[in-house]
């Protein structure tokens, strides 16, 4: 389960990354490990971005162009959705893991359905 804890962090770890930086046009992965660093004080292994790169797209969150990345419009929402009623990157970053984790409970629970939660 541990291990399941630390995918989400890093999921709406890279999330948000990608998120801030790709506010005025898509973002390459050293702008996303520049705002990534900015956010826990860590820049992102490669096996991490690679990972959850795959996660967010399969999930239709993220989008890639050529070697730029940007947020779709499901993912705009689930920003806003997270940012809603706070400015705080770690109250935001929270509000993330708890909606991906729910987000992967109810694929778990209905495989061929993909729901966004909401707080």
């Amino acid at each position: 389960m541990d291990n399941l804890i630390k995918q989400e962090h890093t999921f709406a770890w890279i999330f948000l990354a990608t998120a801030l930086a790709s506010q005025t046009e898509p973002a390459s992965i050293f702008g996303i490990s520049n705002v990534a660093d900015g956010i826990n004080h860590a820049v992102p292994t490669q096996k991490e971005l690679q990972i959850s790169f795959s996660w967010l797209s399969k999930q239709g969150l993220v989008v890639k162009h050529a070697k730029m990345y940007l947020l779709t419009s499901e993912g705009k929402l689930v920003y806003e959705n997270a940012s809603q009623n706070t400015k705080f990157l770690q109250k935001i970053l929270l509000n993330l893991e708890i909606q991906f984790e729910t987000l992967r409970q109810v694929q778990h629970d209905t495989p061929n359905k993909m729901v966004c939660p909401k707080l």
